[in-house]
């Protein structure tokens, strides 16, 4: 995929005057800045607490990756077996849709309760909210296949080991890749809702600090960063899609608007 200086200057021009427009504002109308600092606020916060800042980005990165890494050993796991087992299928499967649908919040002070203070529960709700992407989006990309596809194997006697590398898997790739992306994000989400529940560290932790102590400035600039975090990971996913799922249509789609 390649870039053009068009595609990276016009996001950059737009939030630069997005900033200068903010901090315009902000003198004209003579906001508080307890209410709504000024952007020269946040750098000036973001400076003085810089490595603050970089100790608890640390334990919250730490707690969404290992939520999400075992949501998504968990996750493809059962979609796998849900595929593959009727009695997966008829039981359990139904029951993960009703969690899904269920305030993942809510579990937060449970976890807490049932495994601690410390950073494990961190990555249990982290676990607990992107599992459920991963599961939904994997059965269906594994279901989701042209029955043509396995009449021809089954008239070349394929084995199911074939039919499942060959053709179920690749086929599943660009709906894992899209439940990957949406927990990716959730797991920082997630992380962010347990250390609000019961922490001494992480971003969710400084949140509440600054809250406490009115620095909106210093809670702007973590809200900034947790933007930035689940960015940063978004676009990992996105650059490992395009080299292993290049058939893709949202591949394909990206790549012709470039």
């Amino acid at each position: 995929m390649k870039f053009s200086l068009k595609n990276i200057a016009e996001p950059a021009l737009f939030f630069l005057a997005l900033l200068a427009l903010w901090e315009i504002l902000v003198k004209v109308v003579g906001v508080p800045a307890f209410i709504l600092p000024p952007p020269r606020d946040l750098y000036t916060s973001f400076t003085a607490k810089f490595f603050i800042l970089g100790h608890h980005s640390l334990i919250t990165f730490t707690e969404a990756v290992g939520g999400f890494a075992l949501s998504f050993v968990l996750g493809v796991g059962f979609a796998v077996g849900v595929v593959y087992s009727r009695h997966l299928q008829n039981t359990i499967y139904p029951l993960i849709v009703i969690l899904y649908a269920m305030p993942k919040s809510a579990f937060a002070p449970l976890m807490v309760i049932w495994i601690g203070y410390g950073l494990f529960s961190k990555i249990a709700i982290a676990f607990l909210v992107a599992f459920f992407p991963i599961v939904v989006n994997t059965v269906v990309g594994l279901k989701e296949v042209e029955p043509e596809l396995l009449d021809l194997a089954r008239i070349n006697r394929g084995s199911a080991w074939g039919v499942f590398k060959k053709i179920r898997l690749p086929n599943s790739l660009p709906y894992m890749f899209a439940g990957i992306k949406v927990a990716l994000v959730l797991s920082v989400t997630g992380a962010i809702v347990a250390e609000f529940v019961a922490a001494n560290e992480g971003l969710g932790y400084l949140v509440l600090q600054a809250n406490y102590s009115l620095d909106t400035a210093f809670a702007l600039v973590i809200l900034l960063i947790l933007a930035l975090l689940s960015l940063a990971l978004f676009v990992v996913v996105d650059v490992v899609q395009k080299k292993m799922v290049p058939w893709s249509a949202e591949v394909r789609q990206l790549e012709g608007s470039f």
